[in-house]
């Protein structure tokens, strides 16, 4: 999940809570056990009205598209047989470049295992281990010869994220940046979000100069200094990122996303009146928490604000309906 750098004491605090989950995970996982697939690494985890609902290991590295590619997605005991939702996980990897973007629809089966979806090269799984539910997506091997099983140890896969991030961040600082032209508005903002969007362009070795002109330019069009503009940026990166991980129809191609990213530029960068004004509150109170020295408190807000945004997305396609019935 893609964010602003934070500072050396963010960084520390944010690595802090990776070794706390992978000392003391809330349930068992499951990683790749077949093939092998390097680096190994945690992806992410999702809460829930402050319970961890999914834990995600990646394997291999989804900047190499021609390299094999494989995430385990594992939720809590007793999920097995639940709904869940392995074509949005699908879509949003296809929608990273990691394999190259699909054409046609996806194609549903029932296998052995569970139900399969496959699109273009890309396919996810979901099935059971026991009675938990878990959701594997790749590319590369076949889903045949994927075999999974429990992780024993976490520690190594916070180890090698941090390895791996460490690599990439070398790697874009010895690029050069390019120059950026001037941006005028709250076009360089959105040139920065635009890149945090399923299938949006990647800032590749721009990424720091698109971020630093984002936070310029919000810091001239409010006039509340950098460090309120790097954090109001921050907010509207990570509140994209939460929008991608825990709403389907915001990875949907036919989807409001557009009109989800002109409603945070309009209320963050020109402080205008929106229709997701309920959203956006409880973000703020979110992200005040998330950035403290409590970070645990914010959990229980993502629910709502969760629901907040679906009911937002309800009433703009009521709205649509309602305009093409009454033409």
């Amino acid at each position: 999940m893609k964010r602003m750098p934070p500072d050396p004491e963010r960084l520390e605090q944010y690595q802090q809570r990776l070794r706390e989950f992978a000392a003391s995970p809330p349930y068992p996982l499951l990683g790749l056990r077949r093939p092998v697939v390097v680096p190994a690494y945690l992806a992410q985890w999702r809460r829930e009205q402050g319970e961890v609902v999914s834990a995600t290991l990646a394997y291999g590295d989804r900047r190499e598209s021609g390299g094999p590619f494989v995430t385990v997605t594992t939720e809590p005991p007793g999920s097995a047989g639940q709904p869940g939702d392995p074509l949005r996980l699908l879509r949003d990897q296809v929608g990273n470049g990691t394999p190259p973007a699909a054409q046609g629809p996806p194609v549903r089966e029932r296998v052995a295992r569970g139900e399969l979806f496959r699109l273009g090269e890309a396919w996810a799984l979901r099935t059971a281990v026991g009675d938990q539910a878990v959701t594997i997506v790749g590319h590369g091997p076949a889903p045949e010869d994927v075999e999974v099983g429990p992780v024993e140890d976490l520690l190594p896969y916070v180890t090698a994220r941090g390895e791996l991030f460490a690599r990439i961040g070398a790697e874009r600082r010895a690029v050069p940046e390019p120059v950026l032209p001037p941006a005028s508005g709250v076009a360089a903002v959105r040139a920065f979000l635009e890149t945090f969007l399923p299938g949006g362009p990647d800032a590749g070795a721009a990424y720091r100069a698109l971020g630093r002109r984002a936070v310029a330019e919000l810091d001239q069009v409010l006039g509340r200094g950098p460090r309120q503009a790097e954090y109001l940026v921050s907010s509207m990166v990570n509140q994209l990122s939460q929008l991608r991980v825990q709403l389907p129809w915001f990875t949907e191609e036919d989807g409001p996303r557009a009109a989800a990213l002109e409603e945070l530029l309009r209320h963050y960068g020109l402080r205008q009146p929106v229709s997701g004004q309920a959203a956006m509150d409880l973000w703020d109170r979110y992200w005040e928490l998330a950035d403290s020295a409590e970070p645990a408190a914010a959990a229980p807000l993502l629910a709502p604000w969760a629901q907040a945004w679906t009911a937002w997305a309800a009433e703009r396609n009521e709205a649509a309906e309602g305009a093409e019935g009454a033409d």
